[in-house]
């Protein structure tokens, strides 16, 4: 019986009963054979594991070109297995960096990220709250982040004073809610106010948050060769990226 065609039928479910068995003495009696179907075995297993069901597919297909009738120019069993192997490890590398990446992005937000404290309207001790304003900036520092967005959207809408959004940003940041902060602080740098260069700052996390290294590295770029603020610790971030 023919030990491609009976690797080929197990993996696509086809073995029939007869077949089954020829399988397991193989497996159990040659151990030529059986390094050759631990090989496939693992090739499948990377492929679906890294998502890559269309490189599945492509391999499937050649894959299938084995079993057509042979001719001269058909290739040779033991190139499939190279092939086979090149694939496993490109995978795994690619995975291996991908998910480090990932991990790591996340790690280094919680590392960097605190949120800016209240110098707009700092509230003592023992003193009472009278205006909204007073309110939200209250309940940011008490870490009540909904409610303090929620005042700090009404405060915007009033006076339209752009560290509202700077403060927004920060808030939607503590509560993980990285887009809605990207979207504040991209639009609080059109107006170069005394928050601008920290307003970078936050931006460049919430972007490596996000997974876009490519934005948050030219922006640590940007601030890590200035004298602006944490230019020192933008050098140590990018340093920690690469």
């Amino acid at each position: 019986m023919d030990r491609d065609i009976l690797i080929h039928n197990y993996f696509h479910q086809k073995l029939s009963d007869e077949e089954q068995v020829a399988l397991n003495e193989l497996l159990e009696n040659d151990p030529e054979f059986k390094a050759t179907f631990e090989l496939e075995k693992d090739l499948n297993t990377v492929l679906i594991d890294t998502g890559k069901e269309h490189l599945k597919q492509q391999f499937v297909d050649f894959e299938n070109q084995e079993y057509e009738p042979q001719s001269e120019t058909s290739f040779p069993s033991f190139l499939k297995y190279a092939i086979a192997a090149c694939v496993i490890i490109g995978l795994s590398v690619f995975a291996s960096k991908y998910f480090i990446d990932t991990t790591n992005t996340d790690d280094l937000f919680a590392e960097n990220f605190a949120a800016y404290r209240n110098i707009v309207l700092p509230i003592e001790r023992g003193e009472g709250i009278d205006t909204p304003q007073e309110e939200a900036f209250f309940k940011y520092e008490m870490k009540e982040y909904t409610a303090a967005i929620k005042g700090f959207e009404a405060e915007f809408e009033k006076t339209k004073e752009p560290y509202y959004l700077f403060y927004m940003a920060n808030a939607y940041l503590a509560l993980n809610e990285t887009k809605q902060a990207i979207s504040l602080l991209e639009k609080h740098q059109n107006f170069k106010d005394d928050f601008y260069e920290k307003s970078r700052w936050y931006l460049a996390l919430a972007y490596l948050k996000e997974k876009n290294k490519e934005k948050s590295v030219m922006l640590l770029e940007e601030i890590s060769t200035g004298d602006g603020y944490n230019n020192k610790e933008a050098g140590t971030l990018l340093n920690a990226i690469r």
